[in-house]
């Protein structure tokens, strides 16, 4: 078992942050007994348990039960209300809607994170989803009849993989087709680019959307409960 440092996350949430992948109880349990030693080193660990051994801690809080799903990809309608977004930095539909992707996020439920951490950290995943050159990022973008951005989905591909990041739709116009069509562009555009499969993570606890990439063509690959262990 190692804990290891995370530099980004310590530096951007102003907290010494670590991660830990458990892999057996024993690690579960090694590692609460390690709690006085790992607090000299650590404000908060990240505790991955992929195996879904479980842990528990005074100061732990499972936050998240990742879920990632994947599909593969298929020649799908391409719809004309879906279009490319060609800026090199978020328009203010975008960092709308980032915040709107992010509601069942670990990291706007933890309310011990500092204030504002959540929206800082979504305002920085869409600034970091915008294409630019020399890299194969993309947001596909839902516009209505009054041109009005209502949803959209970040996607980065690599090899025969992709990789949704970002996905939102207004909360007033949900459950009206809008995801669904941009979800059936990308999966047509990616597709004629030889890309063979689609995957993207959400939240177990994200019922709706949970739902939706079934609906879609997905299917669960894995299941990560993840805890946050304050040692503060």
């Amino acid at each position: 078992m190692e804990i290891r440092s995370l530099p980004w996350d310590s530096d951007f949430f102003g907290l010494r942050i670590g991660r830990v992948d458990l892999q057996t109880a024993g690690d579960a349990i090694k590692l609460t007994k390690q709690q006085e030693i790992v607090k000299q080193q650590f404000d908060l660990l990240y505790i991955f348990d992929p195996n879904n051994v479980g842990f528990s801690a005074d100061g732990a809080r499972l936050v998240d039960e990742k879920i990632l799903y994947s599909k593969p990809c298929e020649p799908r309608k391409q719809y004309e209300a879906v279009s490319f977004y060609q800026g090199a930095s978020p328009s203010d539909d975008l960092y709308r809607l980032a915040l709107v992707s992010g509601g069942y996020s670990r990291f706007k439920l933890d309310e011990r994170l500092p204030k504002g951490s959540y929206e800082r950290l979504y305002n920085r995943w869409i600034e970091n989803a915008c294409p630019k050159e020399g890299t194969n990022k993309q947001i596909l973008l839902f516009k209505d009849e009054q041109n009005v951005v209502r949803g959209m989905i970040t996607i980065d591909y690599q090899g025969e993989l992709g990789h949704i990041g970002l996905v939102a739709v207004d909360t007033d116009v949900q459950h009206q087709g809008i995801g669904g069509k941009i979800m059936s562009t990308l999966d047509g555009y990616l597709f004629e680019r030889g890309i063979k499969t689609l995957e993207v993570p959400t939240q177990k606890a994200n019922t709706d959307a949970c739902r939706w990439y079934e609906k879609n063509g997905f299917t669960i690959q894995s299941v990560t409960p993840i805890y946050h262990w304050w040692l503060l």
